[in-house]
């Protein structure tokens, strides 16, 4: 929406003006007249210097980019999110930092439900980078366990693990939730969105289970039924928060029905923490035996 100044003078309006500044012009789609000052910010294009709101970018010729993508070479092969992936200072950390962002609005303005800035899953990485270097520093390991570590936490915890659960995930939310309408097209899951929310719920996990258990290491691996309630619990919240952030991920499409089938999971590892308290076994300490030996 393009916002531009009138320029008549108080209490008249000619219908030349009006014409101008409530009807949709050629160039620039529908415009908005109100008043400005010396035509001032609010009554230029975005694209053309000023503060008014615009979608897409323009050069000074008057084309439009939409969307951001070049118009030849390689990028119209390479996805957006990938090309800025080694753009940083393309991402906005700022926005990304939140756990959700107006994913209706992405969809209008962008025609995709899944972010194309990869600024988040470079932050979880960077987290998961730190906590690697932490926990090798607490285990003694040397330069290259500690790289070890690092490779091992960012490309198997997050983006194998990821990437398959984001599969599965997809799978089930094309093929049993979404639901056709006869009114519009049929829309599908886009399995960068399923990525997306693995992203998002992995964040909890990346604070329960890399920072906090790594403060409170020495208490949760004693041979205590109490630490042992501990340990287990620290897991059981983590398992819920992802599952539930999950489920508000997929509840967010308008288009899929009982997305509440992704809290399902959370009914097993109860069963199975409920057991393992019974039978005194300390997930925490059997999870980092597997890790550190």
């Amino acid at each position: 929406m393009t916002i531009l100044p009138l320029s008549s003078t108080p209490g008249r309006n000619t219908p030349t003006q009006q014409s101008s500044s409530y009807f949709p012009s050629q160039e620039g789609g529908p415009t908005i007249g109100i008043p400005g000052q010396d035509g001032g910010a609010f009554g230029r294009r975005k694209s053309d210097g000023g503060h008014g709101f615009g979608f897409g970018g323009s050069n000074s010729s008057g084309r439009v980019h939409r969307g951001g993508i070049n118009g030849g070479g390689v990028s119209n092969f390479v996805p957006l999110f990938l090309r800025r992936l080694f753009r940083f200072p393309h991402m906005d950390f700022q926005v990304k930092c939140r756990r959700y962002r107006n994913i209706h609005y992405h969809k209008q303005t962008k025609n995709q439900w899944a972010r194309d800035d990869p600024a988040f899953m470079v932050i979880l990485s960077g987290l998961l980078g730190c906590s690697a270097v932490a926990w090798g520093l607490v285990y003694g390991h040397g330069m290259i366990g500690i790289l070890r570590m690092i490779l091992y936490m960012v490309f198997v915890d997050f983006v194998v693990i990821g990437v398959i659960v984001a599969t599965v995930c997809w799978a089930i939310a094309n093929r049993f939730l979404a639901r056709a309408s006869v009114y519009s097209t049929d829309q599908s899951v886009e399995w960068q969105y399923a990525f997306d929310i693995h992203c998002n719920a992995f964040m909890p996990v990346i604070v329960l289970l890399y920072i906090i258990q790594m403060v409170f290491m020495k208490i949760l691996l004693k041979d205590v039924w109490v630490c042992t309630l501990l340990g287990n619990t620290l897991y059981m919240t983590a398992i819920v928060y992802y599952c539930y952030i999950t489920f508000l991920g997929y509840n967010a499409l308008p288009f899929l029905r009982h997305p509440e089938m992704f809290l399902y999971p959370i009914t097993i590892f109860a069963i199975v923490y409920i057991i393992a308290l019974i039978l005194g076994i300390n997930i925490s300490s059997k999870v980092l035996f597997l890790y550190f030996g």
